[in-house]
């Protein structure tokens, strides 16, 4: 009676192994942001937290500051949580490789991994974020529901891809000049003034909001609680074209340039 074969062991495709690598790498940075405790969560909150109740006694007391048809509460956290979605993945994302390079000594890891994990995570938790802020306002009977919830997720994944596109970028570009990610950072200051997050941009003088108009973020600003609330009176000249555009060569710039250094990221 002949012995009976082994079984023949199943090879896993490429991208078999490249979503269970993705999927361990976002587990791992699920804990390096939570760390199994409750204070990583509630860092995560406690930011909005604070621009929503600063702003709103700032604009919607101390100077009675109206949006005509969007409650005030609704207009700030509709601007900052997208916001806050792209500082978060474009910052974070410039220095996910320094953190993971421990990984890289197994073939199956390569830079783009921890790249695309940390995006993921940082658009997850600030989206629950978002939601969760949503779920509150609503209780308290304010408007929660997008009127255009297809239109707003068209949006806000034009958002995700500009801001992944320019971590690409800052990853490759700063590897070999880390100093420079500090500039980078204090650059996200005056950007939060000039993106709408705040202000409504349809107040702004006619010869500044030309100027402000190249900013592909003010755009999504503007489209977001245009697809949010019907009633909001969006400038004009608002357009997903131009930031989608924007956020394409962003993309295929920082791909191509990950492509020619990707070596010297894995080397470093």
């Amino acid at each position: 009676m002949s012995a009976e074969a082994p079984s023949p062991r199943v090879k896993r495709s490429s991208w078999e192994i490249q979503r269970a690598v993705l999927f361990a790498l976002v587990q791992r940075e699920l804990k390096a942001s939570f760390g199994g405790r409750w204070l990583g969560a509630f860092w995560v909150l406690l930011e909005p937290i604070v621009h929503l109740a600063y702003l709103m006694l700032l604009f919607g007391v101390v100077r009675q500051r109206v949006v005509p048809g969007v409650p005030f509460e609704m207009f700030l956290l509709t601007g900052l949580i997208p916001f806050f979605i792209f500082r978060s993945v474009s910052l974070r994302v410039m220095g996910s490789v320094d953190g993971s390079r421990g990984l890289f000594g197994y073939r199956q890891v390569k830079p783009i991994d921890p790249i695309i994990a940390r995006a993921a995570v940082d658009t997850l938790m600030y989206s629950v974020v978002y939601v969760f802020f949503l779920a509150v306002f609503g209780w308290y009977g304010l408007p929660w529901f997008p009127d255009h919830p297809l239109e707003l997720f068209m949006v806000s994944a034009v958002l995700v891809a500009m801001a992944f596109g320019l971590g690409l970028l800052f990853v490759v570009l700063t590897d070999d000049f880390p100093q420079v990610r500090i500039f980078i950072r204090i650059a996200y200051l005056p950007l939060y003034l000039i993106s709408g997050v705040i202000f409504p941009v349809n107040a702004m003088p006619t010869e500044v909001r030309s100027w402000l108009l190249w900013n592909p973020l003010l755009h999504l600003m503007e489209l977001s609680r245009k697809h949010f609330f019907a009633e909001y009176q969006a400038i004009q000249e608002a357009s997903l074209t131009y930031p989608a555009a924007v956020a394409l060569v962003l993309l295929a710039t920082g791909l191509a340039l990950y492509r020619v250094r990707r070596e010297r990221l894995l080397a470093t």
